[in-house]
């Protein structure tokens, strides 16, 4: 037997060879594929599984199941299966970022047009963009190779599709082949309105060419509504044979036992209880075996592609994350099969991409000592009443008006020496209370707080510049001291909203007392804070040390007016309702 496996190994590289060589003349930039021969024990032995492995390549895996008794007849298998995965390098998806696309393509499709089927989209995405790859792919070659591709595409529906008890979504991807071929795959179909559908899938991939780039994504949008559309009426088929044979059954049982008076009912509920069970089962099943006609490449994790390095696949990630929202972001991935990644780091990941807008604080302190003065000046009504000084008032004015005559002294430092700048580190306080809503739901509060907090950190990362975080409700939910582990401070920021909202001021004093250098605090918050007033007044004394503030109030909240009169005295307020307006006004002020 090893002897037998030997020789089929050996005229399995020289095939390979010979495609590799004659017909891409060594210039595809993948390495050779490798090759396992199965044994009859393992599950994939009578289809045998060809595959892709993005690793620190593309790495082709041919794995071959029951071997024909021909040596020519195997050679020219693996001599299609070999153009079969190269021309997925070559031609469709030709890259990960395209596969990625396919995959949110469909997707797309499924959650606008068929969410109501209950199936597990992401398991089964990767299976219907394979199949429409495949068509693609396999058509350029039978128009390259017609025999060989012909007879390969015919002999794997006899061995391994069971075409003839495929439902008509599973029959799909061979009919939609035979029709772009002209030619018979012996699939004998004789349904008419499938055949019709089929026909008009066949000339929508025939647009621009069946290798036009440009076209593949809507081709495997119309591939996935014509799978879906076929799908419902298979379920819809499924049922109504189902209903029927339970009528049956039930007729016949009512005959058989006669049950008396008043108990009919009661058999009948029974009859539909169960029927709606078999129904709900048969919908779980179908929904996993979603695609029981499998096409010639392995269908791990859902997909064709098995992907392996991050090195390799971070320009099409990235990308991707650019042009999709955070869960269309993760789903995607999921249905990739992309598991060497926890669910953190793509959520993080995402708003790292999201959030490179940066946002720049630069503020920066003079190396020279700070001397503290005071100066008076004019007392406002809405001014802490503590802060009046009536000595004052009166040695000025002996008319006491309220906003012009009244005063107080107020607190100010000035440079004694030196010139040298600094970047002052970064305090970042974050609301995180109820209101503030989910980080992951693109129109809540906290999704824009955190992409406003990433562009900040992505600033001071540029920068080298310490930072500390605070998040707080009612309560202290995150405490980090200064650090310079940004990836740190970005994992801590993925949490959602939860009770009440209050500033935690002596916390926040905590923490700014164990740095030595001059701060800079952002306040991120939709500014319905349960100890404003409290809170203002700390600020007031905060920012008379010398101290830098930014306050970001997302959300149509009026409280911003309470912040107001801190920028009497340095203070940076904005108010917007995306994460992008507050770079755009920070980039106004440094500009102005």
């Amino acid at each position: 037997m090893t002897t037998n496996i030997d020789i089929y190994r050996d005229k399995a590289i020289h095939a390979i060879e010979t495609v590799f060589e004659s017909e891409y003349h060594n210039t595809l930039g993948i390495p050779m594929p490798k090759i396992q021969i199965l044994m009859p024990d393992d599950a994939d032995y009578i289809t045998g599984q060809y595959y892709i492995m993005i690793d620190d390549t593309w790495q082709i895996h041919l794995n071959f199941g029951k071997l024909p008794i021909s040596f020519k007849e195997f050679e020219d298998e693996v001599k299609v299966l070999t153009r079969h995965e190269i021309e997925h390098y070559m031609c469709c998806p030709f890259d990960v970022i395209t596969h990625l696309r396919m995959l949110k393509c469909i997707i797309d499709v499924y959650k606008k047009e068929f969410s109501h089927l209950g199936i597990d989209i992401q398991r089964a995405c990767g299976a219907i963009s394979n199949q429409a790859a495949d068509i693609i792919v396999d058509t350029k070659n039978y128009f390259r190779n017609p025999k060989d591709t012909l007879i390969s595409e015919i002999n794997w529906i006899k061995k391994g599709a069971s075409i003839e008890n495929c439902p008509r979504h599973s029959k799909l991807i061979f009919l939609t082949k035979e029709a772009l071929w002209g030619t018979s795959l012996d699939i004998n179909e004789t349904d008419q309105e499938l055949l019709a559908i089929v026909n008009e899938l066949a000339e929508k991939f025939k647009v621009n060419g069946i290798e036009d780039r440009a076209s593949f994504l809507h081709k495997t949008e119309e591939y996935a509504r014509t799978f879906f559309k076929l799908y419902i009426k298979d379920q819809s088929s499924a049922n109504n044979n189902q209903y029927s044979e339970q009528s049956q059954q039930g007729s016949q049982s009512q005959q058989e036992n006669k049950p008396q008076q008043g108990s009919q009912s009661q058999y009948g509920s029974q009859s539909q209880q169960d029927g709606q069970s078999q129904q709900d089962n048969s919908t779980q099943q179908n929904s996993q075996n979603i695609s029981s006609a499998k096409p010639k490449d392995g269908d791990k994790n859902g997909s064709a592609f098995i992907f392996a390095d991050p090195d390799k696949i971070k320009e099409a990630i990235t990308a991707l994350a650019e042009e999709t929202g955070v869960q269309e972001f993760l789903d995607i991935l999921t249905a990739a099969g992309i598991q060497f990644m926890s669910e953190s780091e793509k959520h993080k990941l995402w708003f790292s991409i999201q959030g490179a807008n940066i946002i720049p604080i630069e503020e920066c302190s003079f190396s020279g000592n700070k001397e503290k003065y005071t100066f008076p000046s004019t007392w406002r009504v809405g001014d802490p009443i503590g802060d009046l000084d009536f000595m004052l008032s009166f040695m000025t004015s002996p008319k006491i008006l309220p906003g012009i005559t009244t005063k107080k002294w107020e607190l100010a430092t000035r440079d004694t020496r030196g010139s040298e700048k600094k970047q002052r580190d970064l305090l970042l306080a974050i609301d995180t209370s109820g209101s503030m809503g989910s980080v992951l739901h693109e129109n809540d509060v906290l999704h824009q707080a955190v992409l406003a907090a990433y562009g900040i950190l992505s600033y001071f990362e540029s920068t080298k510049g310490k930072v500390a975080l605070i998040e707080f409700d009612n309560t202290i939910r995150k405490n980090i001291t200064w650090t310079d582990d940004y990836d740190f401070i970005k994992n801590a920021l993925l949490v959602n909203g939860r009770g009440g909202t209050t500033f935690p001021i002596r916390n926040i004093r905590n923490v700014l007392e164990q740095s030595s250098n001059e701060l800079v605090t952002v306040l991120i918050t939709d500014g319905e804070l349960n100890n404003v007033n409290e809170s203002v007044s700390y600020f007031k004394e905060y920012l008379y040390d010398d101290n830098k503030l930014y306050i970001f109030v997302l959300g149509d909240s009026k409280s911003i007016n309470s912040y107001n009169i801190l920028k009497d005295i340095g203070a940076k307020i904005y108010s917007a309702k995306k994460a992008k307006e507050f770079c755009d006004m920070v980039m106004a002020d440094l500009d102005s």
